[in-house]
């Protein structure tokens, strides 16, 4: 009976209390996909905080990333080479409230894809093929594929590139055979294991991270990330990604191998 009355004067103060807060989101399959599964974590955060949160993104990777870095969000998730982006646009616009951890030791990796039965077995096999990518902006789908071609010294060799924008859409051209291969996350190429075929597979890297904005009130940061490292249900975890385990403390440090890679990448101009 306590937690009804509770719930009902928090439903009260969500509706008619405090500004709501926009929660935006770097946008990896459809908005409404993403809708669907942030619901359950967005209704814990407004819980713990008191404040009615909306889901918002930009229209593509690009513009999502401007939003972050110049305060358009109060807290949002977003990919590890958007957040370096959005860092180095506006250094210090953004603060980690906490990122993803997996119960999967190698989840966040990129993989690169052909389509299944195909003859192409490796990397090497790349030359003079047609790969696309996802979105320039984005760790799995470019940053960390593209130096995996450039350390094989094949980068230059393929017949040609493409960024198609999301995970879905790489693996969704491979399989109809537009391209010879697709560089996309790991878990969304086993999603389609029954039509693509892994040829290569990055180490792990450092996962989404849920950040707030500068400026944002400390007791209302620190609420939402005790919230986050609250959170152990799997009905709230799963929709956003199924090995997700819960969410840990990273630093900004943490990020400094993404850099990395990202600035020896900026290095290579595409072919």
């Amino acid at each position: 009976m306590k937690r009804s009355i509770f719930s009902l004067l928090l439903s009260f103060s969500i509706l008619f209390g405090a500004e709501e807060l926009r929660f935006g989101v770097i946008s990896t399959v459809s908005l409404s996909q993403m809708q669907e599964s942030f619901a359950p974590l967005l209704q814990r955060l407004e819980e713990a905080t008191g404040r009615k949160i909306v889901l918002h993104s930009g229209y593509d990777y690009a513009d999502t990333i401007e939003k972050f870095a110049q305060g358009a969000y109060d807290l949002g998730y977003i990919g590890p080479a958007p957040y370096v982006e959005a860092m180095r646009l506006v250094p210090g616009s953004l603060w980690i409230a906490a990122a993803l951890d997996s119960d999967k030791a190698d989840d966040f990796c990129s993989a690169i894809v052909v389509k299944k039965g195909s003859a192409i077995t490796s990397l090497h096999h790349l030359v003079g093929k047609r790969l696309a990518f996802g979105s320039p902006d984005s760790t799995l789908s470019y940053f960390v594929p593209r130096k995996m071609l450039i350390d094989q010294g094949i980068d230059g060799q393929l017949q040609r590139y493409d960024f198609l924008g999301r995970h879905d859409r790489v693996a969704a051209y491979v399989i109809m055979g537009k391209y010879d291969a697709g560089a996309l996350k790991l878990d969304v190429a086993q999603s389609y294991a029954q039509y693509l075929e892994i040829i290569a597979k990055s180490e792990p890297m450092n996962d989404f991270l849920i950040v707030c904005k500068a400026g944002m009130d400390e007791t209302l940061r620190m609420q939402i990330r005790a919230a986050l490292l609250s959170i152990k249900e799997a009905a709230v975890l799963r929709p956003i990604k199924p090995s997700l385990s819960g969410f840990v403390l990273k630093s900004d440090h943490d990020y400094d191998r993404l850099r990395y890679i990202i600035e020896s990448v900026e290095e290579v101009a595409i072919p």
